[in-house]
């Protein structure tokens, strides 16, 4: 049987519909790929713009920790008034900063009462070689410091800010964690010796002078029971072959071990006595019995038998010398802003010393509980050369003195450290043996000071508009 044939117009129909679909998916993948085009192109554009906001808000980041180092470094001088501080803080972040490859060459500007980094107006701190970048401002509020910090991505066109706020705060040291420390050098002389008390490394020394020749010498048989640390990284030693350190002799190959050089230099203290004063209430006449006594200024040579209790406050300038047994129960200390140099201010102890700390003295109206709080010092003499030449059993409390002088049988235990506070030689010669009991760094001297910094206070911390 014969099948019918299809119609001619229906085969062109059926190719027409093919034709019509196949459009229809053109028409559709091409709107897909349109769509998906579109998509990449913003999610690419999306991520080009995160990537600049997190590069903007990590140079902004960057210039907050950058602010936060130069604040911590400085020194501002414990006596600062508080109406001073902002000023000081621009004279120190500028004498850091200024024209250094940080700053590009600029400076620290200050416009009004707030401190610019950098100072010219469109400068910036440039970050990396991607173009993150910011620049700072600092502005007072009472006694903090405002800081704010603007990071920019390298499109030049996102910034992000942030802002904190610093307080004022005391430096810590560890010129306590030496024995003896002094801004000059340190020559030891004969059979003399640095011993640590109870543990040989409270025995170390510390030399923190950049000027003198030979920042340690030792001749003859001393010892020193801890290390030698030096500031200068070409610290010169002259150290004969009958010196110790550490128990090991410069023959020795474990000598070296315990020789330090280019440590960080420790802050050295600042003193003030304004806080010993108002104990001070009888003015020396005559005699060898001096109770919380005011020192007038002059030329003194207490003979014999001399005692002191409480405190004695000496006035500038003056020379002082004990040639018979001193008998110390508290403490001597110098006015503030002394007037004269070492070579003019002397303190001699020629005899022998037996010295307790002010807080073994009973609590009377003599010596209030006030007064008896005032430890850890046995003497505090900026400006001062003292020499000791006697005996001096223990001592309670630290010995601070621009320039040291141990000679003859001096020696005894000092219930603190030994510090020179100038760029001056501290020498120990003849049989002098130094004893240190240290109270390390968790309990400074009364009347003992460090410069201030500023420190960040974390709960201020908040993103702002650039």
């Amino acid at each position: 049987m014969k099948l019918p044939s299809l119609h001619p117009g229906f085969a062109r129909r059926r190719q027409g519909i093919t034709s019509v679909i196949a459009m229809f998916y053109l028409a559709i993948f091409s709107t897909l790929a349109i769509g998906f085009y579109s998509s990449v192109t913003t999610q690419v554009q999306l991520s080009y713009n995160d990537m600049n906001i997190n590069a903007a808000q990590a140079s902004a980041e960057s210039g907050m920790q950058f602010i936060r180092y130069q604040l911590s470094a400085l020194n501002i001088p414990h006596s600062t008034p508080t109406a001073q501080l902002f000023s000081t803080a621009y004279s120190q972040l500028s004498t850091a900063m200024n024209n250094t490859g940080n700053l590009g060459g600029d400076t620290v500007g200050l416009s009004g009462t707030t401190i610019n980094i950098p100072g010219t107006n469109g400068n910036w701190v440039n970050l990396d070689s991607n173009g993150g970048r910011f620049f700072a401002s600092v502005s007072q509020s009472g006694q903090q410091l405002v800081v704010k910090a603007t990071g920019q991505a390298r499109n030049g066109q996102i910034m992000r800010a942030i802002q904190m706020n610093y307080g004022v705060a005391q430096k810590a040291s560890g010129i306590f964690g030496y024995g003896v420390a002094s801004r000059g050098s340190i020559a030891m002389n004969g059979n003399t010796k640095i011993l640590g008390a109870t543990d040989p490394t409270k025995g170390s020394i510390l030399s923190a002078t950049t000027t003198l020749g030979t920042a340690l010498s030792m001749s003859g048989n001393p010892q020193i029971s801890g290390d030698a640390s030096f500031v200068d990284l070409n610290a010169v030693t002259s150290i004969s072959v009958g010196s110790t350190i550490d128990g090991y002799s410069p023959s020795s190959g474990s000598f070296a071990a315990h020789i330090h050089k280019g440590v960080d230099a420790p802050t050295f203290p600042q003193v003030d006595t304004s806080a010993f004063l108002p104990y001070c209430t009888n003015t020396y006449t005559s005699g060898n019995t001096l109770i919380n006594c005011i020192l007038p200024p002059g030329n003194y040579n207490f003979s014999g038998g001399t005692t002191i209790k409480g405190i004695l406050y000496i006035k500038t300038p003056a020379t002082v010398k004990f040639t018979g047994n001193l008998t110390i129960q508290g403490c001597i200390v110098v006015e503030n802003n002394p007037q004269g140099t070492p070579a003019t201010n002397t303190l001699t102890f020629a005899g022998n010393v037996s010295a307790s700390g002010i807080e073994t003295l009973t609590n009377s109206a003599t010596f209030p509980v006030g007064e008896t709080a005032l430890k850890n010092a046995f003497l505090l003499a900026p400006s001062f050369t003292a020499t000791f030449t006697g005996n001096f059993g223990s001592i309670g409390g630290s010995i601070i003195a621009d320039k040291l002088s141990f000679s003859g049988n001096a020696g005894g235990t000092v219930n603190g450290s030994v510090i020179g506070l100038a760029d001056q030689p501290l020498t120990l010669a003849g049989n002098s043996d130094i004893i240190i009991n240290s109270t390390g760094t968790s309990q400074y001297p009364a009347g003992v000071f460090f410069g201030s910094q500023y420190v960040p206070l974390s709960d201020t911390y908040q993103e702002v508009i650039p």
